[in-house]
């Protein structure tokens, strides 16, 4: 019924932009797009030439990510933002940083209730070699046309990660979005008490639209005329709340759900005015079909794979995935399988080193079950081995 609802309120979303006046003047464009990852989030913030990936998904759902920034040809980001830890939004970095984009600068907040030494965004950045910056409230990142400004956390939660979500609004084609990660009702609160909250024309609903968030206070100061949710219900049956519906419904707000759009929801602000767009995905050329998993030895820590066809194949962007532990390898930009050709991937635990060694140890569990996962670059499962 959720589902349903969602769904019915999104038909009313497709309004398109106002064309721009005539003259040679150009009104900057703010665009926001939610890829569909389920129940997870991974934001791409776009104004002139910088773009911005808030949240990179989970390790499960870097197919998708991948699949999209592929389809778009997007080879470079101005900047990774994670709002908080949890693996639903900082699961997908590793993978990112290993598929050979461009990343300017990674961002947290400054606030985090794990050891900073386990902390993904410092992780990423040390393995990676890319730049790290921890965010307070105050601070604000260049934005062609505009800028993103850092609202919140104002105080720490040592106990609830969600609450130490960056707050980030957002300004250009004529306004505002504001994007609350994973923030639950303590941090909406002393934001709001704060008189952190300005009215904005988009809102992302904060933690997939779960009922611990997203108030009618919070609706009241913001009074967005478009929201966006980042879920799937089947995840996650309570999400979106059937209240955060009806108070997105009773304040007349146009929403757009992630789940209802096979790519991904867009949201663009555009000379003041809001549109919101469900995208579908392209069609997708064949998969390969002579591309296998050949051997997997928990033991020595490795999984082989092999070309069975008669023309080299290119893996670039390719993945494994360890079910069990949720770690993930990226075959590099310019790896080509020969024809009839196999490579071995080793780990940090491994005696000896393969054709590519997978920067974790004991990525295979020695004694429960963990199938190797290889997928394509656009998120395709080619082939499983136990």
């Amino acid at each position: 019924m959720k589902r349903l609802l969602c769904l019915l309120l999104t038909f009313a979303v497709a309004a398109a932009c106002a064309a721009p006046a005539g003259g040679e003047n150009i009104p900057s464009r703010l665009s926001l797009f939610a890829i569909n990852v389920r129940k997870a989030d991974c934001l791409l913030l776009s104004s002139g030439s910088d773009l911005y990936m808030i949240d990179t998904g989970s390790p499960e759902s870097w197919g998708q990510v991948s699949r999209y920034l592929k389809e778009q040809n997007i080879t470079a980001l101005t900047g990774v933002i994670l709002t908080h830890t949890d693996g639903d939004h900082a699961g997908g970095l590793d993978a990112l940083c290993a598929s050979g984009l461009s990343i300017g600068n990674i961002y947290a907040p400054a606030y985090f209730t794990c050891k900073r030494a386990k902390h993904p965004a410092v992780l990423a950045s040390e393995k990676y070699s890319i730049p790290l910056t921890f965010l307070l409230s105050g601070d604000t990142l260049p934005l062609e046309n505009g800028e993103i400004r850092v609202l919140g956390p104002v105080v720490k939660d040592s106990e609830t990660e969600n609450n130490n979500s960056l707050v980030l609004l957002a300004s250009g084609g004529g306004g505002s979005m504001l994007l609350t990660g994973d923030m639950e009702f303590p941090e909406e609160t002393t934001l709001l008490d704060a008189g952190l909250i300005p009215k904005v024309d988009v809102l992302k609903i904060a933690n997939h639209g779960e009922s611990d968030a997203t108030g009618e206070a919070l609706i009241r100061a913001a009074a967005p005329s478009a929201a966006v949710i980042s879920t799937n219900s089947d995840d996650e049956p309570d999400t979106p709340s059937g209240r955060v519906l009806k108070l997105l419904n009773r304040n007349s707000v146009r929403m757009a759900c992630t789940q209802n759009a096979s790519s991904g929801v867009l949201a663009v602000l555009e000379n003041g005015q809001v549109s919101l767009e469900l995208i579908q995905s392209e069609q997708l050329p064949d998969a390969p079909h002579d591309i296998h998993l050949s051997g997997k030895d928990n033991i020595t820590d490795t999984v082989s794979l092999m070309n069975t066809g008669d023309a080299q194949t290119d893996i670039s962007g390719w993945y494994l995935l360890s079910e069990r532990g949720g770690e993930i390898f990226v075959f590099p930009a310019g790896t080509v399988l020969p024809a009839g050709g196999s490579f071995v991937v080793s780990s940090l635990s491994s005696d000896d080193t393969g054709h590519f060694v997978w920067q974790e140890k004991n990525v295979w569990h020695n004694k429960k079950d963990d199938r190797a996962l290889l997928y394509d670059a656009y998120g395709r499962l080619i082939d499983m081995l136990d």
